[in-house]
């Protein structure tokens, strides 16, 4: 599994960091299905991706939108 870190904000101008983790190529090679990433707060909290720059935690309601670190 790969992992990745990037900075979102809130309307409100809060900024946390999503951590987004994918399938590598080994779990492939093995013939495991691919699967869409997941998307995690800091805090454990889950997160949807609404489209490429907003995303919405699942516990709250709450959208933040992706901004440069």
């Amino acid at each position: 599994m790969t992992t990745h870190v990037f900075t979102a904000q809130d309307a409100s101008g809060r900024r946390c960091r999503i951590q987004v983790n994918r399938a590598d190529d080994a779990e492939a090679a093995h013939g495991k299905a691919a699967q869409a990433p997941t998307y995690v707060l800091e805090d454990g909290s889950h997160v949807r991706r609404v489209d490429n720059d907003t995303f919405q935690i699942l516990g709250t309601g709450a959208y933040v939108t992706r901004v440069a670190d």
